[in-house]
């Protein structure tokens, strides 16, 4: 087989999977099993592109992470060109934070612009801690490239996560599930229902 032939191949699978995940796929969301210690971390829905983003709580502050590109979410451009061009190829990836007060119980997406709704996943404490470690120790590394999005209400930094079509917000919001003890499987490419396909759905915080 040709070089030729074998990138033709490629990208031919790729499309074809692609449509699959647009269209005829469902998402399948299991979470992990309870044990002795398991703690909540709170899942985001949003209106804009179906984006979801992961937060953390901790002693009354409740901080935000969400992946995406950096010309598209840092420095919103969000026209056209701009759009195409950054799923086509591979583009600097952006990592948001927002960190603001909130109680337990109380109403959560008013506080974060578009938001639609929110649940609480109940998964293993050690892995909340790592994760959150983690993507803390990447945006404080990238500290000194931080812009604030004032539209968005989020400051970003450079990601080394590669951001284009076959892995966008939503490919890299898995990653982070799956460190959490999640398994997602199925339609993920655009606007992915995973809050709906939790069964039972968890209780949903307005």
């Amino acid at each position: 087989m040709t070089g030729l032939l074998k990138n033709r191949l490629f990208i031919f699978t790729n499309m074809f999977t692609s449509l699959c995940l647009l269209s005829a796929c469902t998402t399948t969301f299991t979470l992990p099993k309870p044990t002795d210690n398991m703690t909540d971390v709170y899942l985001l829905k949003y209106s804009t592109w179906g984006h979801h983003s992961l937060a953390f709580y901790q002693n009354g502050t409740l901080t935000e992470y969400t992946y995406g590109d950096w010309e598209l979410f840092a420095l919103n451009k969000r026209d056209a060109w701009t759009a195409w061009k950054n799923m086509t190829f591979f583009t600097q990836g952006a990592l948001g934070k927002k960190s603001t007060q909130w109680k337990l119980n109380e109403p959560l997406c008013e506080k974060f612009k578009d938001c639609e709704i929110a649940i609480a996943l109940n998964v293993p404490t050690e892995k909340v801690k790592a994760l959150e470690s983690q993507l803390h120790k990447a945006y404080q590394q990238q500290y000194l490239t931080q812009v604030y999005n004032d539209q968005e209400d989020v400051h970003f930094v450079k990601y080394p996560v590669p951001y284009w079509l076959f892995h966008n917000c939503n490919h890299e919001l898995v990653d982070w599930l799956t460190l959490l003890d999640i398994k997602i499987s199925g339609k993920v490419f655009y606007k992915p229902n995973f809050i709906e396909a939790i069964h039972p759905t968890p209780p949903i915080i307005p």
